[in-house]
C-alpha cells in the first residue's frame, strides 16, 4: 500500500473544508454587484445624467467596503496558499494572475478611451499610457488588480522574515495604514498602503475563520443581529462625516474609520454564512465566482450600453440605463470567460504558465 496516497486521501478532505469557504462567493458576488451599482450611476453623473439621490445614497452608503472586503478575502486564502507554496512561487502565480492582466487590459482600456474619446466620459492622450506604472488611480477601476498584486508581494516578502509574530505584523500594516493619509498624490504607494491592513486582517483571521464554520447557522443568525446596529451607526456616522474625496481632515481620523469597515467587513461574513446555510440567492454565488472577470470587463459593457442610450437612442432614464447596463455588466463577462474557457484562450486573463 502506498503510504503517501493514503496520507494524501486523509488530508485532501480537511484542506476542503479549511481553504473553500462556500460563503467566499456570497461575499464576492454582494462586493462585485456594489462595484458594478456605482460604477452605472458614477458614469451616468459623468455624463450629465440626473440621478436620484435615494439611488446615489445605496451605494455611498457601502462604498467604504465593496473593495476592502475583496482584500480580507485574499488575505484568508494567502495564508493557507502560503503554508502550501513557496515565497518565489507564489509571487510568480499572483503576476499571472494579477499583474498580467492589470497591464493588458490598462492598455486596452485607455486604448478604447482615446480612440472614442467623443463618446466617452474619458479624455486620453498617449501620455497616460504612463499611468499604468505611474498613477493607476488614473486608470478608473484598473487600480484595484495592481494594488492587490503589490500589497500581496509586500505581504509573501514580509512574512519570511516577521515569521509568526501576527503582531508585529499587524502594526506594520496599521502604520501603513495611517501613512497613506500622506500619500494621496501618490496612487501607487497609497493603495499599497491604505489596503494592506485588510490584507493582513485577512491572514490573520484565517485560521479563525476555519474554526468559526462550525458554528451552527443560528448563533451566526444571533452574531448578525447584534452587530447590525453597530454596523448601521457606523456606516451612517462615516457617510456624514466623510470629507470631499472620501478623504479625512487628519490622520487620527483614518482610526475610527477602520473600526467602521472592519465591522462591516464582518457583517458581509455573517450575512455569506447566513446564504450559503440557507442557499438562498444561488446565482450571487456564481457571480462571486466570476467576479474577477466581471471585475475586469464591466466598465466597458456600462460605457457601451451608456452610448447606446444616450448618443443614439437619445434616452436618459436612469430606470430603464441602469437595470440593463448592470444585467448587461454581469451577464457578458460570464459569456466571454465561457467562450475564453471553451476554446483554451486563457491569455486574456491570465499569463500562459508552463506545468511543472
Amino acid at each position: 500500500m502506498n503510504s503517501k496516497t493514503d496520507v494524501d486521501k486523509l488530508i485532501k478532505p480537511i484542506t476542503k473544508r479549511v481553504i473553500h469557504f462556500g460563503w467566499v462567493d456570497y461575499a464576492r458576488g454582494i462586493a462585485i454587484l456594489l462595484v458594478v451599482y456605482r460604477h452605472c450611476l458614477v458614469g451616468l453623473k459623468r455624463a450629465g445624467v440626473e440621478v436620484s439621490t435615494l439611488l446615489y445614497s445605496v451605494q455611498e452608503f457601502l462604498y467604504n467596503v465593496r473593495m476592502p472586503i475583496f482584500f480580507v478575502l485574499s488575505g484568508v486564502f494567502l495564508s493557507t496558499s502560503l503554508k502550501k507554496r513557496g515565497v518565489g512561487q507564489l509571487i510568480s502565480t499572483k503576476a499571472a494572475n494579477l499583474l498580467y492582466p492589470y497591464i493588458i487590459w490598462s492598455v486596452f482600456l485607455i486604448s478604447l478611451q482615446w480612440v472614442f474619446s467623443a463618446y466617452t466620459n474619458s479624455e486620453r492622450t498617449a501620455r497616460d499610457f504612463l499611468y499604468i506604472v505611474m498613477q493607476p488611480r488614473e486608470l478608473d477601476h484598473m487600480w484595484y488588480l495592481l494594488a492587490l498584486f503589490n500589497s500581496t508581494v509586500l505581504y509573501l516578502l514580509l512574512s519570511p522574515v516577521l515569521g509568526k509574530n501576527s503582531i508585529t505584523h499587524l502594526l506594520l500594516a496599521l502604520i501603513l495604514h495611517f501613512a497613506s493619509f500622506y500619500l494621496g498624490p501618490w496612487s501607487f504607494f497609497l493603495d499599497i498602503a491604505y489596503h494592506y491592513i485588510f490584507l493582513v486582517a485577512g491572514a490573520i483571521l484565517s485560521d479563525q475563520v476555519s474554526k468559526w464554520e462550525s458554528l451552527p447557522t443560528k448563533k451566526n443568525l444571533i452574531l448578525l443581529l447584534l452587530v447590525a446596529p453597530v454596523f448601521i451607526a457606523g456606516q451612517l456616522y462615516w457617510l456624514r462625516t466623510i470629507g470631499v474625496n472620501y478623504q479625512t481632515g487628519h490622520w487620527w481620523e483614518m482610526g475610527p474609520y477602520l473600526l467602521i469597515i472592519l465591522v462591516a467587513c464582518f457583517v458581509f461574513y455573517l450575512v455569506s454564512r447566513l446564504l450559503e446555510a440557507w442557499g438562498k440567492i444561488p446565482w450571487l454565488k456564481y457571480i462571486g465566482k466570476h467576479s474577477l472577470y466581471i471585475y475586469i470587463i464591466h466598465i466597458h459593457i456600462i460605457a457601451l450600453v451608456r452610448i447606446v442610450f444616450l448618443k443614439l437612442a437619445k434616452v436618459d432614464n436612469l430606470w430603464y440605463i441602469v437595470p440593463v447596463s448592470m444585467a448587461l455588466a454581469i451577464i457578458v463577462p460570464i459569456l466571454v470567460f465561457s467562450i475564453v474557457k471553451k476554446h483554451n484562450w486563457h491569455f486574456l486573463f491570465s499569463y500562459p504558465q508552463k506545468d511543472k
